[in-house]
């Protein structure tokens, strides 16, 4: 078996599990258990943190010390030096702490030497982050030692750019779905769970079923209609590309994965375009009324988001200047302030002088706490 055909089979692997894990959060366990197995060595974490309810989730992870897990989760994750690697890179783009931050760089450093020195030689990781927008942040962590740096880079990047959509698609559905609680009341279905507008849908948008709002979005009739045979109707040339899209990918249509589209703007509202594809035996929580549906379904999932408004007018009442408003508005968390000074054709020194302003005037002291103050100012929160 060659490589790519060894990174496909694993990847495909770990993907039937992270379809479990959308429609079961408490599968995301599994999921890591059946990542530690396909790739030996291997200890996965997978932590989602929500900037904008300031909270962190507790990491999923296998294999770990749970004291070591405990240690990080209470103080060696807010300094862990990594963390300003993962905010600078794309999402769905592999990292390897050996190429953007080597662990020779830390030998000084608390976090190496109270807890990464402690983990038994296991120094060296390979991530990919899933999720960084609204406020939101989620993290795929693989920990190994430093010869699999070197020996496995090409195959952990392979897998966990094949898994990583997959994984973001599941974990907005965890969003969608289960925000309340995990466990099921007795006879609820998945669809009666969604608050969102919701579609079981064939992989050329047949609809099978639709949750209360999806009903409501399809009765009124200015977004969406059902058609001929049943076929969803878009009235939006871009909705109607991400839906198909979605909806081909989640059901396995040889499309290339890729990163999940960006909300897509109707009039005056924005839409996230979010599926997964459901499985034989995940379909016993639809409690779909037609038995004979076909093998590949997909659980479309439409969420509306707040329209862009840039913040700049909420912004500027803090007294913030112009300029002091563009350098705020890059700084969530996405880049450095050396990057943010390139981007805006600044001196660092300038954009320093700039950021000493808006700290003073937005009453913060750090720049993580300015960059989940923008990103609940996008929000509207």
């Amino acid at each position: 078996m060659g490589e790519a055909e060894r990174v496909q089979r694993a990847s495909e692997e770990i993907g039937l599990a992270v379809d479990h894990a959308a429609c079961d959060p408490t599968a995301w366990d599994a999921v890591m258990a059946e990542i530690g197995r396909l790739l030996p060595g291997v200890l996965p974490a997978l932590q989602v943190v929500d900037a904008t309810a300031g909270t962190g989730l507790p990491l999923v992870q296998w294999g770990w010390d749970p004291g070591v897990i405990a240690a990080y989760e209470a103080h060696y994750g807010a300094v862990n030096p990594w963390l300003s690697v993962v905010l600078s890179t794309p999402t769905m783009v592999s990292m390897h702490s050996e190429e953007r931050m080597p662990v020779s760089a830390l030998r000084r450093t608390e976090f190496y030497n109270d807890w990464l020195s402690r983990l038994g030689g296991m120094t060296a990781s390979s991530g990919i982050k899933l999720i960084d927008a609204d406020g939101r942040l989620a993290v795929l962590n693989l920990q190994h030692d430093l010869a699999r740096a070197t020996r496995e880079h090409r195959r952990l990047a392979g897998v966990m750019e094949r898994i990583g959509p997959r994984m973001r698609r599941a974990i907005e559905t965890n969003r969608a779905c289960f925000s309340a609680s995990a466990a099921f009341a007795a006879g609820e279905t998945l669809l009666e769970r969604v608050a969102d507008p919701a579609f079981v849908v064939t992989r050329d948008l047949r609809l099978v079923e639709a949750s209360r709002a999806g009903q409501a979005l399809l009765d009124a009739g200015e977004l969406l209609r059902v058609g001929a045979l049943d076929r969803i109707h878009v009235r939006d040339p871009r909705l109607a590309g991400a839906m198909a899209r979605e909806a081909a990918l989640a059901c396995g249509d040889g499309l290339a994965p890729g990163s999940m589209p960006g909300p897509v703007r109707v009039g005056a509202e924005a839409w996230q375009v979010t599926a997964i594809g459901l499985r034989q035996d995940l379909r016993g929580v639809l409690g779909m009324a037609r038995l004979l549906a076909p093998d590949q379904l997909a659980l479309l999932v439409l969420r509306r988001t707040a329209a862009e408004d840039g913040g700049q007018d909420r912004l500027a009442a803090f007294g913030l200047s112009p300029a002091e408003v563009r350098l705020a508005l890059m700084m969530d968390g996405s880049r450095s302030l050396v990057q943010a000074a390139e981007s805006l054709g600044i001196r660092h020194e300038t954009a320093r002088s700039q950021l000493r302003q808006v700290f003073a005037k937005l009453g913060v002291s750090r720049q993580s706490e300015l960059a989940v103050f923008i990103l609940r100012l996008r929000q509207g929160a």
